[in-house]
């Protein structure tokens, strides 16, 4: 891919080895190395202060302008060019999941976030270290918040064989990361449509299908707007049947994201994560939502999930791409990261299932779903089913 913007992306041919038959483990020793750059690493959740400031947006009034040429909308487990990281806090995460897929992809690029050259030349050297693949590494140069880009990063559609993205008011009050989509567009020279809702992407999920999920957040946030003019929304500008289920409680997870608990495998396969029925509500809601589809004929796996000291623990914020599935694990629980890789090797059994520690972000209330955001290939149809070696 060539584009080439002198002041704010560099696309950079890197020299590196070629992807390898094999993962690159990357060292805790080394890990331990790679700091963050940010003094403070924001939530995925509204800090104390911004809760104390913020307030729904007024969306001003847009026009109705879907895009002209029917649109699709990719789901993760299909083809994609790479995906979007935002460099800047969890960068040791960040490492250990770019060299994974750098060595275990044959093409995928990691299109790194980051604030300028400094910024650009510490990844750098951080990703050298670590092992990655650097001649899949591109480096976009953009201001920005929080590592969070799942939540305010570009959403794409297939328009006509043409990359399109759909925005959305970011529902957070960090302006820098609500224009990286708008950025973006304009660095790549792709079309962007506006979608007037306030959102946070990783309330969302889609399948090949056409089927696609959120909690009912997005209605909480949006409450000029009925549920069916939301799904309208969706059926316009990314051609979804858009279906709102119940959110979990914010004292359980304070983003109420359906990423949070469910990922899907394949057009009729998802995972769903399964809480202790000491859980309450989110065992309810999960186990309703597994029965449902169950009941549409879909193959539903569970992994665990659970809370502890407030925070809220899952491996369905995993990670699909190409030839590669990152699933995190946590630290004092053996137990339940052996359980979670073995329903992920047998959900996605021809692709590399790979763990990665997110013992510290996930008292953030997110993990490695929330840290990336997919950029699908327009130039094949063809789904990533068959063909690749488990890890």
């Amino acid at each position: 891919m060539n584009r080439a913007i002198p002041f704010l992306l560099l696309s950079i041919a890197m020299t590196g080895a070629s992807a390898q038959a094999e993962r690159r483990v990357v060292a805790p020793e080394i890990l331990a190395t790679i700091r963050d750059d940010d003094a403070y690493t924001l939530p995925r959740s509204l800090t104390p202060a911004e809760r104390s400031i913020w307030r729904l947006p007024a969306i001003a009034p847009v026009p109705h302008a879907p895009p002209l040429a029917p649109v699709r909308a990719q789901a993760e487990y299909e083809e994609n060019d790479g995906l979007l990281i935002r460099w800047g806090s969890q960068n040791a995460l960040l490492a250990e999941m770019t060299v994974a897929i750098t060595t275990l992809t044959q093409d995928a690029i990691v299109y790194v976030v980051v604030s300028g050259s400094s910024q650009q030349n510490s990844a750098t050297a951080a990703l050298t270290t670590a092992g990655a693949d650097l001649s899949q590494v591109e480096f976009v140069i953009a201001p920005s918040n929080s590592v969070w880009i799942r939540d305010y990063g570009p959403r794409y559609v297939d328009n006509d064989g043409t990359r399109a993205i759909v925005d959305h008011v970011y529902n957070r009050p960090r302006p820098l990361d609500d224009a990286i989509p708008a950025a973006i567009a304009t660095l790549w020279s792709e079309p962007k449509y506006d979608l007037p809702l306030v959102h946070g992407g990783g309330n969302f999920h889609l399948f090949a299908n056409r089927r696609a999920f959120m909690t009912r957040l997005i209605s909480n946030e949006n409450p000029s707007l009925t549920d069916q003019q939301i799904i309208d929304y969706y059926d316009d500008y990314q051609g979804l049947n858009l279906e709102l289920v119940p959110p979990f409680p914010t004292s359980f997870d304070s983003t109420q994201h359906i990423d949070m608990w469910a990922l899907p495998v394949d057009d009729n396969e998802i995972i769903v994560s399964d809480y202790p029925t000491a859980a309450g509500t989110p065992a309810t809601i999960s186990d309703d939502f597994a029965s449902a589809r169950a009941g549409e004929g879909y193959t539903v796996y569970r992994t665990p999930g659970w809370q502890a000291s407030g925070d809220h623990f899952t491996y369905a914020n995993a990670v699909v791409i190409n030839e590669v599935v990152l699933v995190c694990r946590f630290d004092g629980h053996a137990t339940e990261n052996a359980q979670a890789l073995a329903t992920f090797q047998t959900a996605f059994e021809n692709r590399n299932v790979v763990q990665v520690d997110c013992s510290d972000i996930i008292g953030l209330a997110g993990a490695i779903h929330c840290i990336v955001m997919h950029v699908p290939r327009m130039s094949s149809p063809v789904l990533f089913r068959d063909g690749f070696e488990d890890d």
